[in-house]
């Protein structure tokens, strides 16, 4: 293997950036991932707090202002009803139906298990958090459930 003066330099930077984060707090076993784990809901505290997920007010609002948007949505715990459209093996993508087409699609990432028992055009109600994307179709829930 050729050691260029380039590759050194590349592979001393990776080094000397892998170290600084170390030193300065970057190890992710601390830190960020305890704050988040105390932040963390229960299903129960999610519904409790949950609100009904209007789509056409979402994507009316996104074509007015995405920044006013994203800081009314990004975060925010809603409960979402309608029907099954796509199923993956990692989400699905819950839509309203009307006029016989499906309207305001939103991804819902459920555990496996779950998505295992679902069937497309199937009513389903999911809660979870809402995190927000630049591209419309990418806005999804995290950390979702279905609803009983």
């Amino acid at each position: 293997m050729n050691l260029t003066r380039r590759n050194f330099l590349l592979g001393s930077l990776g080094i000397t950036g892998a170290l600084g984060l170390t030193a300065c707090g970057g190890n992710s076993s601390t830190g960020d991932n305890a704050e988040s784990e105390s932040q963390e809901l229960s299903q129960e505290e999610m519904l409790e707090q949950a609100e009904d997920f209007d789509g056409d007010a979402f994507y009316d609002m996104r074509k007015e202002n995405e920044a006013k948007t994203k800081q009314e949505y990004d975060g925010k715990v809603f409960r979402v009803s309608g029907y099954v459209e796509e199923i993956t093996t990692d989400y699905i993508i819950v839509s309203e139906y009307g006029y016989g087409v499906y309207y305001n699609p939103l991804v819902v990432e459920l555990p496996e298990e779950e998505i295992a028992n679902l069937t497309k055009e199937q009513e389903i109600t999911v809660c979870g958090t809402f995190e927000y994307a630049d591209d419309p179709n990418i806005s999804h829930l995290v950390d979702a459930f279905i609803v009983e």
